[in-house]
């Protein structure tokens, strides 16, 4: 039986983001529980892809305890929270003001931020926020990264072809964050990060034209091979690109679009879509924006809502950091108190 696959229009998922801008006063910010909420699962798959596996209490000990129980999933967690919230903020008032491009600093400033833990820990040796000075191969990739002499040329041909199509509209904005993060995954630039760095631009682009940010599935091996097939699919079209390049080939960006198989990408655009819109129903549906903020609630409940322990609210609550009361051997918190707490820690 060929299982049908769904098309999502764009078109819809715009429409639906902009009805959540409606309900939050800040959409794309730490200090929206329920979009912070999706957050903190983007960096713990995105950081699982690479192989640094966290779960959920590891992930709140590591940005709210300000534990580092362990080094390299504190340095991991950190520096994608760090890049990301940053960029995304950035992209979102970049969108608010019709304004958005994608610049080379702005490439580097994720890799910067990113990696920033993990040069000062010295589990990176390499550059931050620079590209690579050496060559270097991907372990089981269909493509093989461009030499290290041609990496600037080839970046700035993407960031040119992405900001003349951007512009023109030759590609829906979906199907176009999803090209440019292939690409830049085959080139590779920087000397580690690449994936990360990748992902975050990925939905760095989605924010920037008036969508929200995605979390690309990796926690399970099933979920991992499935984002590795679909980029897979859409490789060979820029590998051949850079394998000219490094035959002293120039390219114009219409030269690009001759080459590019816009079949290749529909794996890949169709996981996406489908991201966007799982992360927009869980927004739509969010306990959070239809309960009245002078509503009472047991700690249970509020940790479940907001994503938290119970003993890690305990801790606020003992600390002097979160008001509540309680009743019998319960504590209960205004939400209203919640989102003054949520608010404090994002300022």
């Amino acid at each position: 039986m060929v299982r049908k696959v769904r098309i999502i229009k764009e078109s819809d998922l715009k429409a639906e983001v902009k009805k959540l801008r409606t309900r939050f006063d800040n959409f794309i910010n730490v200090s929206n529980a329920e979009w912070y909420s999706l957050f903190k699962e983007e960096i713990r798959n995105s950081i699982a892809i690479e192989g640094v596996f966290t779960n959920r209490q590891e992930l709140m000990d590591v940005l709210e305890h300000n534990k580092r129980t362990n080094k390299q999933k504190a340095a991991a967690i950190l520096g994608y929270y760090e890049a990301a919230s940053a960029m995304y903020e950035y992209a979102n008032n970049q969108f608010k003001e019709n304004e958005f491009i994608l610049r080379m600093a702005d490439i580097k400033q994720i890799h910067t931020l990113l990696m920033r833990y993990e040069k000062e820990s010295g589990a990176y040796i390499g550059p931050v926020g620079d590209f690579r000075k050496n060559d270097i191969q991907v372990a089981q990739a269909s493509f093989k990264p461009i030499n290290m002499f041609y990496v600037r040329e080839a970046m700035e041909l993407l960031i040119k072809w992405f900001n003349e199509n951007s512009k023109k509209k030759i590609y829906d904005d979906v199907t176009l964050a999803a090209m440019t993060h292939v690409w830049f995954e085959t080139i590779h630039p920087f000397s580690d990060g690449n994936g990360r760095v990748g992902r975050i631009l990925l939905s760095y682009i989605l924010i920037g034209h008036g969508l929200i940010n995605v979390a690309i599935k990796g926690i399970s091996k099933k979920e991992r091979e499935e984002y590795y097939n679909s980029l897979e699919k859409s490789d060979p079209c820029f590998n051949q690109i850079h394998r000219l390049i490094e035959k002293h080939k120039k390219f114009a960006p219409m030269d690009v679009d001759k080459i590019i198989k816009i079949k290749d990408f529909v794996p890949f655009t169709q996981m996406i879509s489908g991201l966007l819109k799982e992360a927009i129903n869980r927004l739509e549906g969010g306990s959070l924006t239809n309960i009245d903020k002078e509503a009472i609630l047991p700690l249970r409940d509020l940790a479940k809502m907001y994503d938290y322990s119970q003993d890690y609210l305990r801790n606020l609550i003992n600390r002097g950091h979160l008001k509540a009361h309680k009743k019998g051997k319960l504590w209960y918190v205004r939400v209203h108190d919640m989102a003054t707490y949520m608010n404090s820690t994002s300022s």
